[in-house]
């Protein structure tokens, strides 16, 4: 912004207002009302519930958009209106299905298809619309319809649970998730649940499901369910003990994670459903994770979590201007959701987005192509910053690191500068107000405003924005509440021009703007437009952050100004203008319910009238009937004479044909007895003949069997002779070689000649483990000093510092049992040495027994390889005892090491107590200060009063 933009910002200003109140004024004669695609397909619902009407409502409402998602919010009583008719229709569509099953074909085959044929499908359907429209809507107490429909929830849900194969159920999934949205913001709907008879049977349900199953979805809902119900209760606390909340939250955060997997995707049906979104599983689990920490103990458990810290860097990671839109959703509600829980976890999140690359990152998503993952994004800036913007303040003390987010700040007002062509092109301010561009817009302008308190972002918006395009953009919206209808305008809330008209006020304060735009932003801002706007924030019904933020407004603006009596005037007239509009509103209403009142009394004489009539009505067609039930009662008489002649002239016939009958059957069954026997002679006869044949083939084929077994039974006897022989010579052959081994054996001194040279090469060994052993004597001495060191080093630190004497004790328990550990390891040295000198002894013995043999070279060349392993086994555990050493040197160094982290804190928790004191002293100015300021600017409004009532006079 320049000089120049803010000399044509004076023309502009003045001549706008006038263009733009003829054009409201065309506009308010000529536009017709409109709504957006969403309101009028729920309105088409409503007016007439059918599959068709809420196929449409599906397609329009499964679409992500700012719009859709705030959809429930800013039209509460039109949604409580839809899930009335949701709830009538999906209870019609659930009756008929279950006719339909328990209907047999005959039934089947004589129902006339006169109405349309409901579907499992379109339940479905129904029930993810319940659950999109039960989302963000405050039920309160449920209506009739709502009531029935929990009631049917319940009882569905307690049967479908315990069967098989539930995990493939759609219809049960989407169930526990309506009910657990529905019990989520609603209070009403939670006590009433609460006080349903079969509410145990459900909660029974309902927690063996949890045992029998693996799937998260199931898991996930159901928890959900139980938490909100039942937490608070004896029978939570059972239900979710540490043991089950440890495991809850593995599922939670291997959800949110993307690590949870399961066959799910393989045994899906057909059907696509919101629960194919991943993002949906994920944001039930954050809100799951909110209702758990309800409870004091959980919520202590959640902030000392490991993966608390992981998660929300990753979250943080995931919000970048190129990724996802569903996963910046989910990232954006974790974080919105866990910083609500406690101070802890909102210190967490300040912590990661105080990081400079971060918090540039998270900015950068506000500008994001999906509008809603922006507007989502800026909302979270805005709850984890709150009131207090100082955590962030550091980042932007060096002019580089402003400067970087230079090109962040120039898409943000790009965004508001973009948003003046949506404001001009508007055809009704509902649509308006609910578009994606408007809502995305509102929230960038109210951070950057936030934003603004940080010098050094107030600059960069001193140096980009453009005060024609701002003034443009308020004054149109000031035409727009001059437009509308004053039954419309409680409705309408310029929430872009409110935001705006806060951020021009903040550049106000930057040394950097020139003394022309200076006053010449001033002067705007004190214009009618901007007193209307204000008006219509002060009369804001819906959020009272904007009423506070502009009666804060109004404060700085009126103590700024040199003639705060005139300033407050030229306001008053714009929310004295906008307050008469809401009379006018209010009147209106007034007088359109006294027509009503009189048309509904005319109509209740109207309805008495129609009554006598339809009385009378009845009377006659009682008459009528009666007569007519008289005749046909004498029809029915001789109808039933007729009928009972020719049922006694049927039976008579048939009597006749049933004596026949039995007759011819009787004929027929004798005849047919006789020629069964006979059948079954002639079959026994034959099987008795085949039976002989088959034992005649039988037999002879064992005879031939058996000579041939015979004959070579006689060959292998012969050939077994000839073995036995053979065997017995060889037998007395191994019984001489028997003898020669034994005297060989006999010959074969001990043990005892095989140990010489073994000896032998174990005292060179011993010899030279000694000297080891010296040298690490050495060491350990050396290590003991260092720890005496080290001692005496915490006694110091303990002396000095009062504040962490547990710690330095623990430290003292780790330095002796380190010191016995020393002990330890010289009391094995000892042994070592102890075992060398019985090593010696034994070899003086054995080199005594060495002499008696030097034969069985092969047996001593075994023993110098297991004495070669014993010692491999020695310089193995030498070298254990090294890296024991080591490890001992190293915990040491890391005692050293926290010893210096803990003065290193203690250095901090100092500094930032000195920086609290100075703080604190600053604040206590800031009010003294204020505190003049304020007696100084009554004493001035009493003086001015003053002048002004004597100039009347």
């Amino acid at each position: 912004m320049d000089d120049s933009d803010g000399a044509t910002f004076t023309s502009f200003s003045t001549s706008v207002s006038g263009i733009y109140s003829r054009r409201a004024t065309i506009e308010k004669r000529g536009r017709k009302p409109s709504k957006s695609a969403l309101a009028v397909a729920v309105g088409s619902y409503i007016a007439s519930p059918s599959a068709a009407t809420a196929s449409d409502l599906y397609r329009t409402a499964q679409k992500l958009s700012a719009h859709n998602e705030f959809f429930a919010t800013n039209h509460t009583a039109l949604c409580l209106q839809l899930l009335d008719t949701l709830a009538e229709h999906l209870l019609a569509v659930a009756s008929v299905n279950k006719a339909t099953d328990t209907q047999d074909e005959a039934s089947t085959q004589y129902s006339q298809p006169t109405q349309t044929q409901q579907t499992p499908e379109d339940s479905l359907q129904l029930l993810e619309l319940s659950y999109l429209f039960a989302r963000k809507t405050i039920i309160g107490y449920p209506s009739h319809a709502l009531c029935k429909l929990l009631q049917w929830l319940v009882e569905n849900v307690s049967v479908s649970a315990l069967r098989n194969g539930c995990e493939t159920d759609t219809g049960l999934k989407l169930q526990l998730l309506v009910l657990a949205e529905m019990i989520k913001i609603s209070a009403g709907v939670r006590i009433y649940a609460k006080e349903m008879k079969k509410i145990k049977d459900y909660y029974r349900s309902l927690t063996i499901l949890l045992n029998s199953t693996e799937d998260a979805e199931l898991l996930v809902f159901s928890m959900a369910i139980l938490a909100r119900l039942v937490l608070s209760e004896s029978m939570g606390s059972k239900l979710f003990s540490e043991k089950n909340v440890d495991q809850a939250f593995v599922l939670i955060f291997s959800v949110l994670d993307g690590s949870w997997h399961d066959n799910t995707d393989e045994s899906m049906s057909d059907t696509t459903t919101i629960l194919d979104r991943r993002s949906l599983l994920q944001m039930v689990s954050a809100d799951l994770l909110c209702d758990l920490a309800d409870s004091q103990e959980i919520l202590e458990l959640l902030e000392k979590y490991p993966k608390i810290l992981p998660t929300i860097d990753n979250c943080f990671m995931v919000i970048n201007l190129n990724g996802e839109a569903e996963q910046i959703l989910v990232a954006a509600h974790f974080l919105a959701s866990i910083v609500q829980l406690s101070h802890v976890f909102r210190k967490m999140l300040i912590k990661s987005l105080s990081d400079q690359d971060v918090l540039y990152r998270v900015l950068q998503t506000t500008v994001h192509p999906s509008k809603l993952a922006a507007t989502t994004t800026a909302q979270l800036i805005l709850k984890v910053i709150g009131d207090d913007i100082r955590s962030i303040r550091s980042l932007f003390e060096p002019s580089e690191n402003a400067e970087r987010l230079n090109p962040v700040v120039t898409g943000m007002i790009r965004c508001i500068t973009d948003a003046t062509a949506v404001v001009q092109r508007a055809e009704d301010n509902e649509v308006l107000s609910n578009s994606d561009e408007y809502l995305h817009t509102v929230e960038v302008c109210h951070l950057l405003t936030k934003l603004n308190e940080l010098p050094a972002i107030r600059s960069l918006c001193v140096e980009t924005i453009s005060l024609n395009q701002s003034a443009t953009l308020i004054q149109v919206e000031s035409a727009l509440i001059g437009s509308v209808e004053p039954q419309d305008l409680t409705r309408f809330h310029p929430q872009l021009s409110i935001h705006l008209v806060s951020l021009l006020s903040s550049l106000l304060s930057d040394e950097n703007m020139s003394d022309k735009n200076k006053r010449t932003l001033v002067q705007f801002l004190q214009t009618s437009e901007v007193s209307t706007v204000l008006g219509a924030a002060l009369f804001n019904r819906s959020d009272k952050d904007i009423v506070v933020e502009s009666l804060l407004l109004l404060t700085q603006s009126l103590t700024g100004s040199g003639n705060k009596r005139f300033h407050a005037l030229g306001l008053a007239e714009g929310i004295v203008g906008f307050s008469q509009r809401i009379g006018d509103a209010s009147d209106n209403l007034q007088s359109t319910i006294a027509s009503l009142q009189a048309n509904a009394e005319v109509s209740a004489k109207t309805v008495e009238k129609l009554q006598s009539e339809m009385q009378q009505m009845l009377h006659l067609q009682d008459e009528v009937k009666a007569q007519q039930d008289q005749a046909l009662k004498d029809i029915g008489v001789k109808f039933t004479e007729q009928i009972r002649q020719k049922d006694d002239a049927i039976q008579k016939m048939r009597d006749v044909y049933e004596i026949k009958l039995r007759e011819v059957t009787m004929q027929c069954e004798s005849m047919g007895q006789h020629m069964n026997k006979q059948i079954s002679s002639l079959q026994q006869r034959e099987s008795l003949l085949q039976e002989s044949r088959a034992k005649r083939g039988i037999l002879e084929d064992e005879n031939s069997e058996l000579k041939r077994k015979v004959q070579v039974l006689e060959i292998r006897i012969e050939e077994i002779a000839q073995t036995h022989s053979v065997a017995m010579e060889e037998m007395k052959l191994r019984e001489k070689e028997l003898e020669e081994l034994r005297e060989e054996i006999a010959t074969i001194s001990g043990d005892y000649t095989a140990q010489r040279e073994q000896l032998e090469a174990a005292q060179d060994e011993t010899r030279r483990l000694e000297d080891e052993l010296n040298e690490q004597k050495l060491t350990n001495e050396n290590t003991y000093k260092e720890l005496v060191l080290l001692s005496k080093a915490h006694k110091v630190l303990a002396d000095e510092k009062k504040t962490i004497e547990s710690e330095v004790d623990t430290i003292r328990d780790e330095m002796a049992n380190l010191e016995s550990m020393n002990i330890s390891i010289q009391s094995r040295l000892q042994e070592k040495k102890e075992l060398a000198e019985q090593l010696e002894r034994k070899m003086a013995r054995l080199d005594d027994a060495a002499t008696v043999s030097k034969n069985a070279l092969e047996d001593e060349r075994e023993k110098r390889r297991a004495v070669s392993r014993d010692l491999d086994d020695l310089r193995k555990a030498h070298r254990k005892l090294e890296s024991d050493m080591a490890m001992l040197e190293i915990q040491a160094a890391e005692q050293r090491l926290e010893v210096e982290s803990k003065d290193e804190d203690l250095r901090k928790c100092e500094e930032e107590i000195r920086h609290l004191t100075n703080e604190v002293g600053k604040q206590a100015k800031l009010q003294a200060l204020i505190h003049q300021l304020s007696s100084g600017v009554d004493n001035n409004v009493k003086i001015n009063d003053g002048s002004f009532l004597g100039r009347d006079k």
